[in-house]
């Protein structure tokens, strides 16, 4: 492999519109997509795609001939029924091409290559290298990629890599995640796409998550509380994410919830991943009773009721509660997700969640009564939503296929 040099300049990354953001002029593009998205969710006939994009006849006959064409979308034959036929369905083409999606987890990395339905078709974890350099944790993460298209069955066409924040989404940088020093201002994305040679998208983890939970739910605005090590948000406003003016938003982990409260790696006080984040469990229970055990064993001795493991979820619980109160006075969401590892653990964390949004939130809304909370069933949602980042380009049709 060769040695990559050290890179100054602020490359874009390429665009990635949301689907229900693009720009309303270019109409063959949205209903593209917008095809390929209700495609995704069920196979349907000419008739009801055409209902459901609100196109004429002939429209629908030319968008769907140049999405044959390309063989993103095939079409049965129509089957006799007693009184005349019952009209060919169309569906989604799950061989014509696959996507990579990249989660870098701070000790180790998920690449997975991903059918156009978002299926996984393969998944390759491999350690990260943190704490041994730029180069070393690149060239792992490099390395790994390249075996996956390789053995890809069918072309990679993209790239979406979700890492922990901040990042800069407009120039493909990551920028300083407190966990993950080795990352620092790296230039992921100009590296990737020239050492790959395929179009890459970079995302925040938790926006990542919050991309792949868009398409399990009907839901116009909710909020996304990736729990693991750091603590994210992917906050969705009319079913786009929102990134803010320079593209921070989300950093929930760095909300203090006690600013006299220990020092952060990110130089705050008391942020709330060091409190409720996966390892902050794992360290109180330490404090507790001098015994260090994985999180998986502190939720089994919570459960036969163990008073130090129950105190450390709930006091894990209790800041979750304090920044959700801030999420829910802010944004008025329809819903909050919990997804991620430490959602795992969601039915030791959920009731002084609760409990603080009940009285602490806006007292005339009864947040904690009628909020609905949600578990992320999927254990790691951050590699497919890294995946839905390139599928979304393709579907756009940013992305020329093979």
């Amino acid at each position: 492999m060769k040695k990559t040099e050290s890179l100054n300049k602020t490359p874009p990354q390429p665009a990635l519109d949301s689907l229900s953001g693009h720009r309303p002029t270019d109409a063959r593009r949205l209903n593209r997509a917008k095809a390929l998205e209700l495609l995704r969710v069920m196979p349907r006939s000419r008739a009801e795609l055409a209902r459901a994009l609100g196109l004429s006849k002939p429209a629908l006959g030319d968008l769907v001939g140049d999405l044959i064409e390309l063989g993103l979308v095939l079409e049965a034959a129509p089957t006799s029924i007693q009184r005349g036929r019952r009209p060919a369905p169309l569906r989604i083409n799950p061989r014509r091409f696959c996507v990579m999606g990249i989660d870098l987890g701070v000790d180790t990395y998920e690449l997975g290559l991903y059918n156009p339905l978002g299926q996984p078709l393969q998944i390759l974890q491999t350690p990260s290298g943190v704490g041994k350099g730029a180069e070393v944790v690149y060239s792992r993460l490099l390395e790994a990629a390249q075996h996956l298209i390789e053995q890809a069955p069918v072309p990679v066409v993209a790239v979406g890599v979700a890492s922990p924040g901040p990042i800069s989404f407009e120039r493909g940088q990551i920028l300083t995640p407190p966990h993950f020093p080795d990352l620092h201002n790296m230039y992921l994305v100009e590296r990737l796409q020239r050492d790959l040679d395929r179009p890459t998208y970079l995302e925040h983890d938790s926006a990542a998550a919050a991309r792949r939970f868009l398409r399990s739910t009907s839901a116009e605005n909710f909020i996304y509380i990736l729990l693991q090590q750091g603590i994210g948000a992917g906050i969705v406003i009319k079913r786009q994410v929102y990134r803010g003016h320079h593209g921070f938003a989300g950093e929930l982990g760095h909300m203090s919830v006690n600013m006299d409260g220990e020092p952060c790696p990110c130089g705050n006080r008391g942020c709330l991943e060091n409190v409720a984040g996966t390892t902050a469990i794992e360290f109180r229970y330490l404090r507790l009773t001098k015994q260090s055990l994985p999180l998986s064993t502190i939720a089994e001795l919570a459960h036969a009721g163990n008073p130090q493991a129950l105190l450390s979820f709930e006091q894990a619980g209790r800041a979750l509660g304090w920044a959700a109160v801030n999420l829910v006075n802010l944004f008025d969401p329809e819903l909050l997700v919990l997804g991620g590892p430490g959602a795992a653990y969601a039915d030791l964390l959920i009731p002084s969640l609760r409990h603080h949004l009940n009285t602490h939130a806006y007292p005339y809304l009864g947040w904690g009564e009628h909020l609905q909370i949600l578990v992320d069933p999927l254990l790691n949602p951050i590699g497919p939503g890294a995946a839905e980042c390139a599928l979304e380009a393709i579907y756009l049709g940013d992305i020329p296929l093979p």
